[in-house]
């Protein structure tokens, strides 16, 4: 059992009564599954991580707001004194995203799966020397 059906199961008890017996909760919390622990698809560095941070903090900051945002969709009202209010505008994650993607291909040596294996091969012989 997962913690949204186990939710789900109290609320459909609370739903039927405003008293939810102990027991019940305690054979409830017994039937959860234990979480595992996701395993990270990769592992860096610290040092690396902080980099990645880095230019992505820089590619963010060196943008200026109309590039963050979707001018065109920005919605106004009037108040009741006659003042123009902005009420909701889109942010440009199109944008934002390319700043991103850009920042990080200007920093790393992008390669190929086929010249990663190749890689790998070439540090697995390395270090078996």
């Amino acid at each position: 059992m997962k913690k949204a059906e186990l939710v789900a199961q109290l609320e459909g008890a609370k739903a039927l009564t405003s008293v939810v017996s102990i027991d019940n909760v305690i054979a409830l919390i017994q039937q959860l599954e234990e979480g595992q622990a996701v395993k990270p698809e990769y592992s860096i560095t610290a040092k690396l991580f902080d980099r990645i941070v880095d230019i992505v903090e820089d590619a963010i900051s060196g943008m200026r707001s109309r590039d963050v945002v979707d001018l065109d969709s920005a919605e106004f009202e009037l108040d009741y004194n006659n003042c123009i209010s902005l009420t909701d505008i889109s942010i440009d994650t199109d944008n934002i995203y390319n700043e991103i993607r850009d920042g990080l291909e200007n920093a790393f040596d992008i390669v190929d799966e086929d010249e990663e294996e190749v890689i790998e091969a070439q540090e697995q012989s390395a270090s078996e020397e």
